[in-house]
């Protein structure tokens, strides 16, 4: 194949950032051993691009920032940021303006993607099956509408941000009061919140790859250390993460066909992964990650794995679908 010049773009301003330098780290890795030309750009807390091959400039213009850390010019962008202003179609759509490809989803689908609320409604939409639950704006009467989730769901309740990646924020609780508090701290960040009926079932997870014909990979069964996969148990090496995951075959096929449905509905490409829940024989859609981890403690590397393909030919993999359509 052809070797590219790539530009890998990581850290960004969220809450993930520490997770998206790792990643990008690695993609910058990938790609050297497989005989291409790439380079970190990374995105600093304040919004300046910094090309790392490059003395740091300081203080410089945002837009003047870009335009010094593409160069040289690459023939595609490695967008390997995580949560907002790099996952939710803000900087895909930067690069749309100034036609340059790059890898995994357009905007709607990455903004899509971010925004649970909404996905879970195109879900719907398409038959696809969610866990109950209520969204809660900032400023809604949040007792009131603790009460309403306890009412149909019952206890405990789940409570996340509507806009956020890697299990942050996330509060499982029978009490309201630390419930509360969760909704404190995500209304700190975001306007929005979703309240959903706690599924004690598996947590298992679909990668899928492609574009028009988007493949899925091996299921992944995650078996995390406390009651549900959260922030730390990501990234800590304390969660067990079986691929093939230990589900009967039609489940697993299910699986996997759901992962493809969601990946379709938002209009996904390149690659992004489907969390789910399997429970009593049913599966539950949680959300689409349309750039997800690519750390050693990834969860698409270790089932690309299982079919054969190691991390550098993942890599390689993405690169190409991102080029596939230019």
């Amino acid at each position: 194949m052809s070797k590219y010049t790539v530009a890998v773009l990581m850290g960004g301003q969220s809450r993930e950032r520490e997770v998206s330098l790792a990643s990008g780290s690695m993609v910058v890795e990938a790609l050297i051993s497989k005989g291409h030309s790439a380079y970190p750009v990374e995105i600093t807390e304040k919004g300046v691009w910094w090309n790392r091959r490059k003395q740091f400039p300081g203080t410089i213009p945002i837009l003047e920032s870009i335009a010094n850390a593409l160069d040289p010019v690459p023939d595609i962008v490695f967008i390997a940021l995580h949560g907002p202003k790099g996952e939710d179609g803000t900087v895909q759509g930067l690069l749309e303006i100034a036609g340059i490809p790059y890898t995994g989803s357009g905007v709607l689908a990455s903004a899509l993607g971010m925004d649970k609320y909404r996905s879970r409604l195109i879900f719907q939409e398409c038959g696809l099956l969610v866990p109950p639950y209520i969204m809660i704006e900032k400023g809604d009467p949040a007792w009131e509408k603790l009460e309403e989730a306890r009412a149909k769901f019952g206890m405990p309740l789940v409570l996340k941000p509507n806009d956020s990646g890697s299990s942050l924020m996330v509060t499982i609780s029978p009490s309201f009061e630390e419930l509360e508090r969760g909704l404190k701290e995500i209304f700190s960040l975001s306007p929005k919140a979703l309240i959903e009926k706690y599924l004690p079932g598996r947590e298992i997870t679909v990668p899928v790859l492609g574009n028009s014909s988007p493949q899925p990979l091996p299921v992944i069964e995650i078996v995390p250390p406390g009651l549900f996969f959260d922030y730390r148990s990501k990234y800590d090496g304390s969660t067990k993460e079986i691929c093939p995951a230990r589900i009967e075959g039609k489940a697993f096929r299910e699986a996997q066909e759901i992962a493809v449905k969601a990946f379709r509905a938002l209009g996904c490409r390149g690659f992004a992964r489907a969390d789910l829940v399997y429970l009593e024989g049913r599966i539950y859609l949680l959300e689409i990650n349309t750039i997800p981890g690519l750390t050693s403690e990834s969860l698409i590397p270790k089932s690309a794995r299982v079919v054969g393909m190691e991390f550098p030919d993942l890599i390689e993999k993405i690169v190409d679908l991102g080029l596939e359509e230019v």
